[in-house]
């Protein structure tokens, strides 16, 4: 069971390097794109949390409780965001790296619950464990492709951005760890830590990346973006019928 947990766990860390495809792509017209691609993270983010995490919360019928801790997430990544700023980029040329730093803070927690949920289905069984495990695989396709954008946004090299994508990849295998060693502790808190992560996803995508998209006026590029959101958006509602 821990070989297939942690081999599944390896695969879908290892689609977080997608943005590899992007290496033959000219500069300029890369860069061209990433408004686009952040489009998309909007899209997967908001998704993410209003058609996957909190349906989940309500069906547990948790959600009257847990409100105050999708509210305290908000709070909480206002002031990690404050944190990152104070301390990474008090520099004027390093503020738009702010935001990107924010990104893979919320994808670190995000994947971290990738790892908790991936050792709780294999706990039930393998066959469930690889079911659970395809999941997320699909689920993490517009969202990695997206984060790589915005990292590029924020000033990442590409080199950067894969390592960074890579790096926060990876908390699914310390999510599973924390599963395997306190299960039953863990269960209890997972809705919390839900919860929390929905916080930061609404406030990602509506405090640092939608008003990144407000900075290009175009009228035309302003309808691909809405576009790209509804994307990301499909691409989430379309999980649910898998």
């Amino acid at each position: 069971m821990l070989l297939e947990l942690f081999v599944s766990i390896l695969v879908i860390s290892l689609v977080s390097l997608i943005g590899v495809f992007t290496l033959s792509i000219n500069k300029k017209k890369l860069n061209n794109s990433l408004d686009l691609l952040v489009s998309l993270s909007v899209g997967a983010l908001l998704g993410g949390a209003f058609l996957h995490l909190i349906p989940e919360l309500v069906e547990e019928s948790i959600f009257s409780d847990i409100s105050i801790f999708i509210l305290f997430g908000i709070l909480l990544f206002f002031v990690l965001e404050k944190f990152v700023f104070w301390h990474h980029c008090h520099k004027s040329e390093h503020e738009h790296l702010s935001f990107s730093y924010m990104n893979l803070v919320g994808d670190g927690l995000h994947n971290l619950l990738d790892g908790v949920f991936l050792a709780g289905a294999f706990l039930i069984n393998v066959q469930v464990g690889f079911a659970t495990a395809i999941a997320v695989l699909l689920h993490e396709i517009p969202q990695e492709v997206g984060d790589f954008g915005v990292l590029l946004k924020g000033g990442f090299s590409r080199k950067k951005a894969l390592i960074a994508n890579f790096a926060t990849a990876l908390t699914a295998f310390i999510g599973a760890i924390l599963a395997l060693a306190f299960n039953a502790f863990i269960i209890g808190v997972v809705p919390i830590i839900v919860a929390i992560a929905v916080g930061g996803f609404i406030y990602i995508a509506g405090t640092d990346l939608i008003p990144e998209l407000h900075k290009n006026p175009n009228p035309k590029e302003s309808v691909l973006q809405l576009v790209f959101i509804l994307i990301g958006v499909g691409a989430m509602g379309l999980l649910l019928f898998l």
